[in-house]
């Protein structure tokens, strides 16, 4: 019989962000008078689903409602620099990043590997113990780290488990107001039910 758990009371389309992950051109940050992006960093076009996740799990946990507005915030707005402040922080130092370099260097096999034996079973312990996990999906390989600009974070809130095959329910910032969508594991790969390309994954918080 198949295993299964969820977040109590946890729905995307009721607690995840009304807005798709897709901002207009336009710095994250700004350093004084410098835009970031004169050195290539810091594009607000390039997504803000860590901060997106961080914010929606951060919400959830504290009973807050979430902003019902189906535009993304403008920038420089209060709704738009709390989630670049959450996606700074999903960064936790660069561990993040280098993380997603790593799975994308290591090969499709080891990277699934990982994923199955060591990810998942730390996925499953956060949703067993009642909260979201964050969780970064690797879309890349190769040992360019341009390639993880391709990668993306959603939040995890629920599992099934049916022999080697685990299908995670997840809030993903691309695609608001959808509760169908999943990220699965099985012994021969990874894949999302949105059909986008999916290498591997791991717990981020």
């Amino acid at each position: 019989m198949p295993e299964s758990n969820a977040v109590r009371d946890f729905l995307p389309s009721v607690h995840g962000l009304r807005f798709a992950n897709r901002f207009p051109p336009g710095p994250t940050v700004r350093l004084g008078p410098l835009d970031p992006r004169l050195i290539g960093i810091g594009d607000a076009s390039a997504g803000l689903c860590g901060g997106m996740a961080w914010f929606v799990r951060e919400r959830f946990e504290a009973g807050q409602p979430i902003p019902t507005t189906a535009q993304p915030p403008a920038n420089g707005s209060p709704l738009f620099r709390a989630l670049v402040n959450r996606q700074v922080r999903s960064l936790d130092w660069l561990w993040t990043p280098l993380r997603y370099w790593w799975f994308g260097a290591i090969g499709a096999d080891r990277a699934g590997r990982r994923s199955r034996d060591v990810e998942w079973p730390r996925i499953r312990a956060g949703i067993d113990a009642g909260r979201l996990v964050r969780v970064g999906l690797v879309r890349h390989h190769g040992l360019s780290p341009w390639g993880m600009t391709q990668s993306h974070q959603v939040l995890a809130y629920a599992y099934e488990l049916a022999g080697q095959a685990v299908t995670l329910r997840i809030y993903d910032p691309n695609w608001p107001g959808r509760d169908d969508i999943a990220a699965r594991l099985t012994a021969d790969g990874s894949a999302q039910s949105t059909g986008e390309p999916l290498l591997a994954l791991f717990r981020i918080g």
